[in-house]
């Protein structure tokens, strides 16, 4: 009889050995951890945090547990081998890209890649070729990117080496997968899908085609993100002959730690078994309170995205965003408002907050959040608050900055820091995303027209985070001298 959590399984058993330890890590199964901290976590979770043990496999090279493990997580998710990450979708696109194509070579993205593909595509020294997908402007999102744009560009021009599109995005909007998988494999290219948000689309009929199903070559997914695993803890999936599935190998032996932690690896297929034992129920439990909040939402008077303007595009129910901007109040100020009364939603942007609604979930959380909305519709107004003026005037984003230099010659070329009102014409030497979401707004290598930076310039008075540069405040620049 196939054993469903083979590694969890040897994980009890050599927990249960009472084994002493002569072994990493320094805490001893729990017995040299700070009290305070035993005391909050609990001994067991130490127990079981071990790692490079006899009988526990090897990550890099499987032969056992693990192999077994991963097998079973390609079979329940429709690929033809998986991996796990120990170092989230971040490792698993970057592995993607770094196993499509060489230093110098071309690869067609979205703009609205995570920053982790743009270091993948540093660490590749790659050429990144953006396409900008469709914009929303009532929500001011991204959605996704146009097969014909994809279908426009490779007919026009060649030498790319792979086609890499996030699908869905952080709004819950998924790309037509089927089409843009058809335009890639025309030209014999790989397909790749940042499916970072998307892992539980296999387990219940209401979500859009999971990309490995549509045709993509590789996936990677968050399985922290939305099922039952530890944050960090992520999986890849390979399908098709287009990936050098050894290579593939190398790359993530290449970046992943040789001490992974099996806190996260057993966590990956607990939730696994967990989907395949009682996904559908799960989802479709979640599925009724989405459904609930978006009309209870919509009846409190604030706009809930819901229709797109290409049939060819999908949205996950269980992704609620709302826009607030009509009340007056930003995304982000929104996001502040409804913490002070207990209640965190996953992300607040220019216009709008975005709820992750998942079978953790109960109906009793929906009450609080909609108790939380109606006390923040009426706290807003007609007069609108500054950022949200501000919030206005960054709706629409500034035109892609064109690419002077490679990525990563930019990242590593001789560098100068410049007051960021003065970058302006200049070729930056560092990323700068805005966050949330992480989109990059200029990459390295790019030239920072004026509208990428009155766009940044409004984004720092509005008070965004900003990741990928030097100055938390961005308050200076790297630039290529």
């Amino acid at each position: 009889m196939k054993v469903r959590t083979p590694l969890l399984q040897a994980l009890e058993e050599y927990v249960s050995s009472d084994v002493v330890r002569f072994h990493m890590p320094g805490h001893k199964g729990g017995r040299m951890v700070w009290p305070p901290f035993r005391k909050a976590l609990g001994r067991k979770v130490f127990a079981f945090d071990v790692t490079g043990i006899p009988g526990l496999d090897d990550l890099h090279q499987p032969s056992g547990v693990l192999m077994e493990s991963q097998r079973q997580l390609a079979e329940a998710c429709g690929a033809e081998v998986s991996f796990y990450s120990v170092h989230g979708t971040s490792l698993g696109v970057q592995a993607l890209l770094l196993a499509s194509a060489s230093p110098g070579e071309r690869v067609l993205l979205p703009r609205n890649v995570h920053k982790s593909i743009i270091s993948g595509v540093i660490l590749g020294g790659l050429e990144p070729v953006f396409l900008a997908p469709e914009w929303e402007p009532e929500f001011g999102i991204y959605l996704g990117l146009h097969p014909h744009r994809v279908e426009e560009f490779l007919s026009r021009e060649g030498g790319v080496r792979a086609l890499l599109v996030v699908s869905p995005t952080y709004h819950g909007v998924a790309a037509d997968l089927p089409a843009l998988a058809a335009r890639a494999h025309a030209r014999d290219l790989p397909f790749l899908v940042d499916e970072a948000h998307g892992a539980h689309f296999s387990f219940h009929p209401a979500f859009p085609l999971p990309a490995v199903a549509a045709g993509a070559d590789g996936v990677a997914q968050g399985f922290h993100k939305v099922l039952g695993s530890l944050t960090q803890a992520s999986v890849l999936h390979l399908r098709g002959p287009r990936l050098d599935r050894a290579r593939v190998k190398s790359v993530l032996s290449l970046l992943q730690s040789t001490s992974p932690s099996y806190l996260l690896l057993a966590s990956l297929e607990a939730a696994r078994v967990h989907m395949e034992e009682r996904g559908k129920r799960l989802w479709a439990r979640a599925l009724r309170l989405a459904r609930y909040l978006r009309a209870e939402v919509a009846s409190l008077g604030f706009k809930v995205l819901e229709e797109l303007p290409d049939p060819g595009l999908s949205l996950d129910p269980t992704r609620v965003t709302v826009k607030v901007l009509d009340f007056g109040l930003s995304g982000l100020e929104a996001e502040l408002f409804l913490r002070r009364r207990g209640v965190q939603v996953e992300m607040g942007d220019l216009t709008s907050i975005v709820l992750i609604v998942g079978p953790g979930n109960t109906p009793g959380d929906g009450e609080r959040l909609l108790q939380a909305l109606g006390e923040l519709r009426s706290a807003g107004g007609e007069k609108r608050s500054f950022l949200a003026r501000v919030a206005e005037e960054m709706r629409i984003p500034p035109p892609l900055p064109p690419l002077e230099e490679l990525p990563r010659r930019a990242f590593f070329g001789k560098r100068e820091t410049v007051a960021f009102e003065a970058a302006g014409g200049r070729v930056a030497a560092e990323m700068v995303a805005c966050y949330p979401p992480g989109i990059p707004v200029v990459c390295p290598g790019e030239r920072v027209t004026e509208e990428v930076r009155d766009h940044l310039l409004l984004a720092r008075e509005a008070g965004f985070r900003f990741s990928g540069c030097r100055h938390p405040r961005l308050e200076t620049l790297e630039v290529l001298k």
